[in-house]
């Protein structure tokens, strides 16, 4: 067997990285933009008082500075604005003769005074900013123990995942893949958990434990699925309804591909030729968590240089604005790509360019590439 190609090693992370520093740059921006533009109002409102002489008095437009400020800025940088205008408005008071008397004094007091609020605004703004970031770290690291990375090269394969959250309806949900390698022989799960939350998450991580522990000692995929039957169905019954997963069980063992299809979107195999081929079959078994019994492993081939892509329904339910569906023949240029880590890139550009930005559920992305192994 040739040892592992030194490509694409977390190349999906990085990418995510990339986008994570690019989305922190207009925030950057905006604050660095937002101070100047405070300044430059008490500047602008200054002038503009000072050549009204006594025809308009603007002090109390001063107080506005402050509360921009406190929608960008910082608290510190907020409190710099505040007494900046507030200096301003004492000194207001002088080219107009106003200095002093009892008008005056009321709208420095009203600067003043909302320049105060302004500084507990910015600072209560910064600390849910901080607590949303922790959050989110949570999230990052709750998704990384769940989803744990797939091997670069296994039993002959390479192997490039990618994980989609659905932005605004949760941060980690219940899609999940998992990939057990032995000796020869690859083991790969791609699932979807009914439901969201945090009862979705747990039960989606206990299947992909229990998935690399049946994985290795089950002498096939039937008996594999008959153990996350098993484990799903003792799981507790959210209020809501009966818990279940939908879910597929590959191997893949030389040139042969074994699935077993538990109510779940078909595999996908792209040949040299670039033609694409479902992996269906003719009755699914009922996702698992549902009992029943389970039909035996649907038994294919694939030669090398063929790329299998395991994925979620959030993928094949990709919606534009005028309802349609992700168009499945846009996957045959984008598993054309040189390697599986930039054919991955390229399926989740095209859901977001035919969505129009985020999905609206998760999608988990799976792709095997058999590859050339030494004599």
């Amino acid at each position: 067997m040739r040892p592992n190609p030194p490509v694409e090693r977390g190349e999906g992370r990085g990418r995510a990285a990339r986008s994570s520093v690019a989305d922190a740059a207009p925030d950057r921006w905006t604050r660095w933009l937002g101070m100047r533009l405070a300044m430059g109002f008490i500047a602008v409102v200054l002038l503009i008082d000072v050549a009204a002489a006594t025809h308009a008095v603007l002090i109390g437009f001063l107080a506005l500075a402050p509360l921009f400020a406190a929608a960008v800025e910082s608290p510190r940088h907020t409190a710099v604005v505040s007494a900046t205008a507030t200096t301003a408005a004492v000194g207001a008071g002088l080219p107009s003769g106003m200095l002093g008397s009892l008008d005056h004094l009321l709208r420095v007091a009203v600067v003043i005074t909302v320049s105060l609020m302004a500084v507990y605004v910015a600072r209560a703004r910064t600390g849910r900013e901080e607590r949303l970031r922790r959050m989110a770290e949570i999230v990052r690291i709750t998704q990384a123990a769940i989803l744990r990375e797939p091997p670069q090269y296994a039993a002959g394969v390479e192997l490039a995942a990618r994980y989609v959250s659905a932005y605004e309806e949760a941060g980690v949900g219940g899609d999940l893949y998992e990939v057990v390698a032995d000796q020869d022989r690859l083991r790969i799960i791609v699932g979807d958990v009914c439901g969201k939350g945090l009862a979705a998450v747990r039960l989606a991580s206990a299947v992909a434990g229990a998935f690399r522990q049946s994985a290795i000692v089950r002498p096939d995929l039937t008996q594999v699925a008959r153990d996350l039957d098993d484990l799903v169905a003792r799981e507790p019954t959210p209020a809501r309804g009966a818990t279940f997963v939908t879910a597929v069980l590959v191997e893949l063992h030389e040139g042969e591909i074994r699935t077993v299809n538990c109510g779940h979107p078909a595999p996908i195999l792209r040949h040299r030729s670039g033609d694409l081929e479902e992996l269906t079959v003719s009755a699914p078994d009922r996702p698992l968590g549902l009992g029943g019994p389970r039909t035996p492993e649907k038994v294919g081939r694939w030669d090398v240089g063929d790329r299998l892509l395991m994925l979620t329904d959030g993928l094949l339910e990709a919606r534009d604005s005028d309802r349609r569906f992700f168009p499945m023949p846009t996957l045959r240029a984008c598993l054309a790509e040189p390697s599986v880590g930039r054919c991955l890139d390229a399926v989740w550009d095209a859901v977001h360019r035919h969505v129009g930005g985020e999905p609206h559920d998760d999608i988990a992305l799976l792709l095997a590439e058999r590859s050339p192994t030494a004599q």
